[in-house]
């Protein structure tokens, strides 16, 4: 089962745990990071490996997902993602997060990485709907 960690601007990576754990009741090898607009981002970076190495001992994999990519969040995941393939760890990235990713990362788990990252991003696109009840009728 692959690893997950979402990293994203305060309040948004606990408020997409809460909503997986709503989902999904029990949610493991999963954690969250909230970060701070005065974060330190080398410090978060270290903390993020340190954490991440030790939920994917099981199976060597990790999948971060973070909210905007470019922004603090999704560059500090990118540089612990890069650390963690550093020591051999298969993990990726991916950003635009929302919460069909959320619980599809979740869901498809136990796919390999590369599939997990595909059934992640086709289950984002898919939950992104306009519903405009004004044109229904």
């Amino acid at each position: 089962m692959t690893a997950l960690a979402i990293i994203a601007h305060i309040p948004l990576a606990s408020a997409f745990f809460d909503c997986a754990v709503h989902v999904y009741e029990k949610v493991e090898d999963c954690v969250y990071f909230d970060i701070e607009p005065d974060v330190d981002p080398d410090q978060k970076v270290g903390e993020i490996i340190e954490i991440l190495r030790e939920i994917s001992q099981k199976n060597n994999k990790v999948l971060v997902l973070t909210d905007l990519g470019g922004a603090t969040p999704a560059n500090i995941g990118a540089r612990a993602v890069q650390a963690l393939q550093e020591t051999g760890i298969n993990a990726h990235i991916l950003s635009g997060t929302n919460a069909c990713m959320v619980l599809n990362a979740i869901r498809y788990r136990d796919q390999p990485l590369d599939q997990l990252c595909v059934s992640v991003l086709e289950g984002g696109k898919k939950g992104m709907k306009c519903i405009d009840l004004t044109n229904s009728k």
